[in-house]
């Protein structure tokens, strides 16, 4: 396994609400990593920073994270991670209705922006801030540990729960927004602003993040131009041309230049991965 980049698994009970714990580790060395990317993948995440801080480049936006515990808000564009020497972060990739259950930051405000957690839960954050120099094992289970008094479903967080599960696990042709309304007991409407409200992006543009980060695992330019058009449509896009754009949107380059070599990627793929080491239950 790389030593820059580990994952760890989640306790059974937090399923619900934490994907996966990874860590991107430069303690051991004295310089700057290279650049690698982040890719947009439905999902908010919990930054634990330890050491001279790393910069992350969103579009055309540079932030600086000195040592401290952060949230990431949705992510519509790829981001790019540097870390300082001698940095580690340790981060929860937490499932989109989780921000809402700790916070009452707006969070279509957060959509491509990281702000401290003192800032959106001071309470959390204190109980939090001397573990940020334990191992990644101790900062995974204390974070558990520390999140169970709000883990406390609503009627709100139930239907953005229900929908983002939805549009995740539907075949592509039909993971569409417009097939939420009728047995959610919704409007189309009504989703869209719940999603806009709770989560950041829209449903639709939650819809297209997923839609693209599956595509993404089976992508390999070097392939023919039949082959990128045949994958685009597997993976429910129009034609070749629509899914273009969409990663123009995301990437700011064209497929051909994909190269996941540059890339942080999941260890066992983005959807239904088996944890690459386990975290003991609580």
């Amino acid at each position: 396994m790389s030593t820059y980049y580990s994952e760890l698994s989640v306790p059974k009970r937090y399923y619900g609400y934490i994907q996966k714990f990874w860590t991107l580790n430069n303690m051991q060395h004295p310089f700057y990593t290279s650049v690698k990317y982040a890719l947009p993948n439905g999902y908010c995440t919990i930054v634990f920073i330890d050491g001279k801080g790393i910069s992350l480049n969103i579009g055309d936006q540079l932030t600086e994270l000195p040592a401290g515990i952060y949230l990431a808000g949705q992510m519509t564009r790829r981001i790019g991670i540097t870390l300082s020497p001698y940095t580690r972060a340790v981060m929860a990739q937490v499932k989109p209705w989780l921000p809402a259950l700790i916070t009452n930051f707006p969070m279509n405000e957060l959509v491509n922006n990281v702000l401290s957690l003192e800032h959106l839960n001071k309470k959390l954050y204190s109980r939090l801030l001397n573990v940020n120099e334990c191992t990644q094992e101790v900062v995974a289970a204390e974070l558990c540990k520390n999140l169970e008094i709000y883990l406390q479903e609503n009627a709100n967080t139930s239907l953005i729960q229900w929908a983002f599960n939805r549009l995740e696990n539907s075949p592509a042709q039909k993971h569409r927004v417009a097939n939420l309304a009728l047995p959610s007991g919704y409007t189309q409407r009504r989703i869209e602003q719940k999603f806009k409200e709770l989560v950041g992006p829209t449903a639709k543009e939650i819809q297209q993040i997923l839609q693209f980060r599956k595509l993404i695992g089976e992508l390999d330019p070097s392939q023919s131009r039949g082959y990128l058009s045949a994958l685009a449509h597997r993976h429910g896009y129009y034609d070749q041309s629509h899914f273009i754009r969409s990663y123009q949107r995301i990437m700011n380059e064209v497929p051909s230049l994909f190269d996941h070599s540059g890339y942080i990627l999941p260890i066992s793929g983005h959807f239904g991965f088996i944890q690459s080491s386990q975290l003991a239950d609580l």
